[in-house]
């Protein structure tokens, strides 16, 4: 994907182990707490994720169709990365409910992109980066702030 597809984010943090008390990165049950952190500020997000690659219970595929899969709720998407033991990889873009959304199969979004979100009605973007850490780019402060209360 090129630059410029990519929106320029309010913010952007990586958590690393170190936010989650664990040396290891990039579990599922790390990108579970972020979830949870802000369920209530997502409630009304429609969740995309793409390139997901990883270790789970399941294989990674059947949570997380290629090309990609669409995830109704915040709930649905902590269900399944609950069956992570932990990403490789993966992009997963929360939109508000109602926009009209279309994903060119050119260009999909991938993990290791340049920094900003992967699509212009994008709020929020969460990557798991080879198992090191997570980046999150986003929209709204008030999701940073809620963020930074639960982790920094």
């Amino acid at each position: 994907m090129e630059d410029n597809y990519l929106k320029k984010p309010t913010f952007i943090l990586r958590l690393s182990g170190e936010y989650f008390q664990s040396e290891i990165g990039c579990l599922g049950e790390q990108l579970v707490q972020i979830l949870a952190c802000i369920q209530h500020e997502t409630s009304n997000f429609t969740w995309f994720a793409f390139d997901v690659f990883g270790s789970s219970n399941q294989p990674s595929e059947v949570l997380f169709p290629k090309p990609y899969s669409e995830i109704l709720s915040t709930d649905e998407l902590i269900k399944k990365a609950e069956e992570i033991v932990q990403f490789h990889s993966g992009v997963f873009i929360g939109i508000r409910k109602g926009k009209k959304i279309g994903w060119d199969s050119n260009i999909l979004p991938e993990t290791e992109e340049s920094e900003g979100l992967q699509h212009p009605e994008a709020e929020l973007e969460i990557r798991p980066f080879d198992t090191s850490y997570f980046e999150v780019y986003g929209m709204d402060i008030n999701i940073e702030n809620k963020i930074k209360s639960c982790f920094m």
